[in-house]
C-alpha cells in the first residue's frame, strides 16, 4: 500500500519539527556548535520535502479534477 502525499509531508514535517526540538535542547546546553548546524540543516531538508510533498497533493487532486471533467 502507497504512502499518500499528505501522509508523507505531515512525516516529514514531524521529523523537522523533532530535529528542531533536538537542536533547541542542544544549542541550550551546548551553544551553537557543528552539530547544531547539522541538526538544523537536516530539519531545513525535511521542511522542504515536506512543502513538496504538501504540493504534489495539490497537483494529483488538480489533475484528478481534470480527469473528471473530461469524461
Amino acid at each position: 500500500m502507497r504512502a499518500s502525499p499528505m501522509m508523507m509531508a505531515l512525516l516529514y514535517f514531524g521529523i523537522g519539527a523533532l530535529l528542531v526540538f533536538f537542536a533547541i535542547q542542544n544549542v541550550s546546553t551546548v551553544g551553537w556548535n557543528f552539530w547544531s548546524y547539522l541538526i538544523i540543516a537536516f530539519a531545513t531538508v525535511d521542511f522542504m520535502i515536506a512543502i513538496r510533498f504538501y504540493r504534489l497533493r495539490k497537483i494529483i487532486k488538480k489533475i484528478q479534477k481534470q480527469n473528471k471533467k473530461d469524461k
